[in-house]
């Protein structure tokens, strides 16, 4: 065939193919959108094939097909574009992960309110007032001989020897105090090992007083004589070591005050006891024997104190 009649197939095909095109919608393009790739090729391809052959410096001329059922019957088919890739279906949204229900806060714990503790009241200090010292080596204190006893100013002190057996052989002052401190220094001299010395205070007479003292062995005691009868209020065996036995001076302080009865033994508190069966009397000293006779014991520095009243 003709190379100019082959051209004129050529363009008939393309104008039936564009006038199709426009008719059913496809190739058409929005105003913003962007010419099909493949379509563009295509056109240019087939401008290029049509001017191929055409004489120099002439202008290819385009006419259309003598008809549409000639324009099919003589066309080659062309393959169809492809849909356009269809758009995946969104991403199905995952619904929002539950929000853990909140921790529910324990309720602050009740600080329980301190009960208000008393104030401590604070024990006052008994005021002792010194109204008697003596130093023992002569004066006021009885000088006596008996079958039973013998009281004396010797060996550098005032000394009682004991000669009966489970009694007290005693020297007091003719004076009543009430509310008594009273100081003495003191040590065994001769006799059993199981005698004792010590202090006397609210003595009313030989059968009823109050006896606080300590044995050369160790022992220690708060003895109450009522109407003959020797009552212990308290007593034990020196564990502390204030006690110095056998013929070792000790320094004794006995408290006689608003019914009870202290023993202190070389600034060391060893006995108490409360009893209000005498309060008040004379004072005085004091040596007793338990099972054998002859306990000697020798006194020095004598001191008295009296309760002040406030």
């Amino acid at each position: 065939m003709h190379a100019r009649s082959r051209l004129t197939i050529f363009a008939g095909i393309l104008v039936l193919a564009l006038t199709l095109s426009s008719c059913l919608g496809i190739g058409q393009q929005s105003p913003t959108q962007t010419p099909d790739p493949q379509y563009t090729h295509s056109a240019e391809t087939l401008a290029a094939v049509m001017t191929q052959g055409a004489p120099a410096g002439t202008q290819a001329v385009v006419s259309a097909p003598t008809s549409l059922a000639e324009a099919l019957a003589s066309a080659t088919p062309t393959e169809m574009l492809a849909p356009p890739t269809s758009t995946p279906a969104p991403t199905e949204t995952l619904p929002p992960t539950s929000t853990l229900p909140p921790t529910e806060t324990p309720l602050p714990t009740e600080t329980p309110t301190p009960d208000a503790s008393p104030t401590p009241v604070p024990t006052a200090t008994p005021a002792w007032k010194i109204v008697y010292e003596d130093e023992l080596k002569s004066g006021v204190w009885l000088n006596e001989k008996s079958e039973d006893f013998r009281l004396q100013y010797s060996m550098g002190g005032y000394t009682i020897n004991n000669k009966v057996i489970s009694d007290i052989a005693y020297s007091v002052r003719e004076q009543s105090y009430f509310n008594t401190q009273i100081e003495v220094t003191a040590k065994r001299v001769e006799g059993p090992l199981d005698g004792y010395y010590g202090i006397i205070c609210d003595f009313q007479n030989g059968m009823n007083y109050y006896f606080l003292g300590l044995g050369v062995d160790g022992w220690y005691g708060i003895l109450l004589k009522k109407a003959g009868q020797t009552k212990i209020l308290q007593e034990g065996m020196d564990q502390s070591g204030a006690v110095r036995m056998g013929n070792t001076e000790n320094v004794l302080r006995a408290e006689c005050a608003q019914g009870k009865h202290t023993l202190w033994v070389n600034g060391i508190q060893l006995a108490s006891a409360a009893d209000r069966t005498f309060s008040g009397g004379a004072i005085g000293l004091g040596v007793g024997n338990r099972k054998t006779p002859g306990t000697v014991a020798v006194f020095q520095f004598f001191k008295l104190f009296s309760l002040e009243q406030p």
